[in-house]
């Protein structure tokens, strides 16, 4: 073989095993000149060995990517905690509470106004850095406000960020204590150079003049919790908020705006200059429709009865039917409020829910319950409307109506009315209104003896809507009942089984499966009176600035007027003026007697299962009393619906209520001076 530029072939004549052989004449000797390393190889190089420098390489890459995540996470995701981390060290924010808007009744009778709470808070973040120190911090704070370090530091002491669930967030004041004595609160403020992280927060709190007598209506202020903290980011655990009734439902009018400083700090704590500085701004106030005179004779006239009938649970409402505008309202028993806003108790807190009289629940508003007979001039509107009767069509009340059964003839279904053993003879609806018949009614919305023509179920459900029942009324407050209604479709989703005719009966009267509250049958009533308009009920009336002026006037809203005639709706008024003034008249004749006007009413007496711990005991049976009423029956200025729960007949116990509140308001209260 020929030679090659780099040496020479060995054992040429041998193909298989050729060898390069090194240049032994020294024919190459100028590269090694040129590469002296060369010189000292004793072979050709073999293949560079890469792992170190992979193994290098996937470590610096794998350190790379932690750095860039951990700088994601310390700048992207947890940047706004992590700038709050840095700010709070060096800017320290006080925050000078809005006063909370005063609550009024009519002629500016205070209901709810402020009284000023000193707090202790805490910002975990801004706390000494060293357990040490704050172990010292807690013992000072907890020697000033008679708590001990221990008590301090679970206040104080929050260990995880809010991003994850049920955590505070650290950069945010937390309540030590509150109601603190003022000189301790003083004290504790004036060591705030020593107390980093601790401030003095002065809350106004609410005073509400009576306590229990318009509680569950205005409802009581207290902390946020957790879910209202996630829905309003805005607020801090320190916030005061509305938690039921009026001071839930106009929280943004209430709140007004907070004022507060901004300071920036050193790295002792001390200030060196102001960044920020905002005026609170004061929140509206609510001026309400409430007579307070006439809602302390309401609430005395109920409890009077609850005694004398031995209830436990009671309601009332009294309205202006020409507005809506509620003039009284009562659900009993109640609750001091004020309790709530100073911070009540655990112990005192779980008192109010055992107690059998539930007075934290609002009865007048939430409550569904059968209205008995108060629900038969509804009924009697339809009935007229719809051409089943006139004023002359008569049925004769003979004191039950028995239904055979064509399953089991030996079984007839039996319907009594309220005077079951000779009935009350034959009756037109004016009679069948005053002297509350329920055979009446019976025959003409159910049909059966008489009537071929017959209202019907889906007729008489149709107006009981129309009349506001089975839905909400839209009064300004929260956590409003709407009741039940039923239906054939209803009964049949629920229970599997047909409607029946009796069914029919039973609502007809108030019974059965129908659930109303006091308030839709005090505004229903209010659209009869009025001839014709169903209001939505409300509370406030104005609304007005701290200086007095009026921000927002709340005007009569409209939800329908009603498809019945006047003339219909005139006879459903002059019945229930009967019941009153004729001597057969179930609300006859005290009323007459002692209120100075004319009074259309009607009685209602529903009957109920009373409850013995939790389960239902057919021994004790007893009705709600129910009355409603407006007046002048001409002109009516107010119109009335009272609920005594398990009390008996409602012309013994709700009647007599009523009408000890007629009495005052047509003698001594507003309707006096009404011309």
């Amino acid at each position: 073989m020929g030679s090659s530029i780099f040496g020479y072939l060995e054992n040429d004549s041998e193909h298989e095993g050729l060898k390069v052989k090194r240049d032994l004449a020294k024919h190459e000797e100028w590269t090694e000149a040129i590469l002296p390393a060369d010189a000292d190889a004793t072979g050709p190089e073999g293949e560079t060995n890469r792992r170190p420098l992979m193994i290098f390489a996937g470590v610096a890459i794998v350190a790379l990517g932690i750095l860039v995540a951990r700088l994601f996470s310390l700048q992207v995701m947890d940047g706004d905690y992590n700038l709050a981390l840095a700010n709070g060290n060096r800017i320290r924010t006080t925050v000078e509470r809005a006063p909370r808007g005063v609550i009024y009744a009519q002629n500016n009778v205070v209901l709810a106004s402020n009284l000023a709470s000193y707090d202790i808070n805490v910002v975990p973040q801004q706390l000494a850095a060293t357990p040490a120190a704050r172990d010292k911090e807690y013992s000072t704070v907890g020697a000033l406000l008679g708590m001990s370090a221990t008590q301090v530091k679970a206040k104080a002491e929050v260990t995880c960020k809010p991003a994850l669930p049920g955590c505070l967030d650290t950069s945010q004041p937390q309540v030590v204590a509150t109601g603190v004595q003022r000189d301790a609160a003083l004290l504790v403020d004036q060591d705030s150079d020593q107390l980093p992280g601790f401030s003095l927060d002065v809350n106004p709190i609410r005073q509400y003049s009576d306590g229990s007598l318009l509680s569950v209506i205005l409802g009581y202020t207290g902390r946020p919790d957790a879910p209202e903290m996630l829905q309003n980011p805005s607020l801090n655990p320190t916030d005061l908020i509305g938690k039921l009734g009026l001071e839930q439902q106009y929280q943004n009018v209430l709140a007004g705006t907070n004022g507060g400083q901004q300071t920036e700090v050193d790295a002792t704590g001390k200030p060196i200059k102001v960044l920020a500085n905002q005026q609170p701004v004061a929140g509206d106030n609510l001026v309400l429709s409430i007579d307070m005179g006439l809602e302390q004779h309401l609430v005395t006239a109920i409890q009077t009865q609850m005694t004398a009938s031995g209830a436990d649970r009671a309601a009332g409402v009294a309205v202006n039917p020409e507005t809506g505008q509620i003039l009284a309202i009562a659900s009993l028993p109640s609750y001091d409020n004020n309790e709530f806003s100073k911070g009540i108790s655990e112990s005192e807190y779980e008192s109010l829910l055992n107690n059998p009289g539930q007075p934290l629940f609002d009865s007048a508003v939430d409550g569904g319950y059968p209205s008995g007979s108060i629900i038969k001039p509804i009924g009697a509107s339809a009935a007229l409307q719809e051409g089943v009767i006139d004023i002359n069509t008569i049925v004769d009340d003979t004191g039950k109506i028995i239904v055979p059964n064509k399953y089991n003839p030996s079984d007839p279904s039996i319907y009594y009315g309220w005077e079951r053993t000779t009935g009350l003879g034959p009756v037109n609806v004016l009679q069948a209104l005053a002297q509350s018949s329920d055979i009446f009614f019976y025959e003409v919305m159910g049909g059966f003896t008489t009537f071929i023509h017959y209202l019907g179920v889906t007729k008489l459900t149709d107006y009981y809507k129309l009349f506001g029942l089975g839905q909400k009324t839209g009064i300004d407050i929260p956590n409003e009942g709407a009741g039940r209604v039923p239906t054939p479709a209803w009964q049949m989703s629920v229970s599997g089984q047909p409607w029946y005719t009796g069914d029919t009966y039973n609502i007809a009267v108030g019974q059965g499966d129908l659930l109303v509250s006091p308030l839709q049958m005090v505004m229903a009533i209010s659209a009869i009176a009025n001839g014709g308009t169903l209001y939505t009920p409300h509370l406030v009336s104005e609304i007005t600035n701290a200086a007095g002026q009026i921000v927002q006037k709340i005007e009569p809203k409209v939800v329908r007027k009603l498809p019945v005639s006047a003339a219909n709706l005139a006879i459903v008024k002059q019945g229930m003026e009967l019941a009153v003034t004729e001597p057969q008249g179930t609300d006859c004749c005290f009323m007459k007697a002692q209120v100075p006007v004319t009074v259309a009413a009607k009685t209602g007496t529903a009957e109920t299962v009373v409850h013995d711990d939790g389960e239902p005991s057919a021994l004790q049976s007893q009705p709600d009393a129910w009355f409603e009423a407006f007046a002048p029956a001409d002109d009516p200025k107010i119109a009335i619906v009272i609920l005594i729960q398990h009390a008996g007949e409602g012309a013994s116990f709700a009647a007599p209520a009523a009408r000890d509140v007629f009495q005052w308001y047509f003698t001594q209260g507003a309707g006096a001076h009404s011309p």
